[in-house]
């Protein structure tokens, strides 16, 4: 079976629930997708500039 790293934006756009990427995901297999730690540490930064920026306004 193949095996899928997806990207921060692929990760950004599943999040958001765009270009339908749930569901291709469940065709391939949650289980048979991954993400590198680079991504995550991506993801993480975004979600902590965000509430950063939350709390300035």
């Amino acid at each position: 079976m193949k095996k899928y790293l997806l990207d921060t934006n692929i990760c950004i756009h599943y999040l958001k629930n765009e270009y339908q990427i749930a569901e291709k995901i469940k065709e391939v297999g949650f289980e048979n997708c991954f993400i590198s730690e680079l991504t995550l540490a991506e993801l993480l930064f975004g979600v902590k500039n965000s509430s950063e920026q939350h709390q300035e306004k």
